[in-house]
């Protein structure tokens, strides 16, 4: 498998604290997150990755190169105007091999990348969803799933619904056919294509039994800091 990393994010919620450091380079127990993104997918024997990049592109190639420091290969696709994280993949399309493995670049999950793609590979599904339980999904909106696993809704944020439930962790394996769903120009892989895909029974979920660090907001990165400075 090829690892698409979605790095393209300005990072706008950490500004205060980062300025206009791109996010994938955000320092998180004294190194770049993205860094330690190309480490754990090394660990797990992902070797090729492709990196979808963005605002920053020039600061991110010049801090991870091209990846051998980290165990990794990496490519590079660089979108001129934003995307969005479904346009940023269909720009990417001509690095797909096989099956993919894509991260989003403010997103590291606890999680074996190979038990994500046999789950989708035993349900013949295009694509599976790493999924990660909350003990109150109310600000994060919530992803449903039937009792076999296929998911069924992703529900949006519900200040009224409380309580424990399972949230997209921003990992997913995809097959080739994923990118056949992906329309031309920007859109949102979140918004505009999963809701599609599992209105088409073609998504499963994983429930994992673990922790996933999102460092998108203030909170997260200060959750991921206590995690990985210790």
């Amino acid at each position: 498998m090829r690892a698409f990393v979605l790095a393209g994010g300005m990072g706008t919620r950490l500004r205060d604290r980062f300025g206009d450091l791109p996010k994938p380079l955000v320092p998180v127990g004294g190194k770049p997150f993205l860094t330690r993104q190309l480490e754990w997918l090394a660990a797990h024997d992902l070797r090729e990755v492709v990196l979808c990049v963005g605002h920053g592109a020039d600061q991110v190639r010049q801090a991870v190169g091209d990846g051998a420091a980290a165990g990794v290969q990496i490519f590079y696709s660089r979108e001129v105007a934003p995307l969005g994280t479904g346009g940023a993949l269909k720009l990417a399309e001509s690095f797909v091999e096989g099956p993919s493995l894509v991260i989003n670049g403010d997103t590291l999950p606890e999680l074996e990348p190979a038990s994500l793609e046999r789950v989708r590979q035993a349900r013949s599904a295009t694509g599976a969803v790493a999924l990660f339980a909350l003990d109150d999904v109310s600000a994060s909106g919530r992803v449903e799933c039937d009792e076999e696993g296929k998911i069924t809704a992703f529900a949006e944020k519900d200040s009224e619904r409380r309580g424990r439930g399972w949230v997209n962790g921003g990992c997913y394996s995809f097959d080739v056919s994923l990118w056949s769903w992906l329309p031309e120009g920007p859109s949102s892989l979140e918004r505009d294509v999963l809701p599609r895909l599992a209105a088409a029974g073609a998504l499963v979920g994983q429930k994992i039994d673990g922790a996933f660090f999102d460092i998108g907001t203030p909170a997260g990165w200060e959750r991921a800091e206590r995690r990985f400075a210790a």
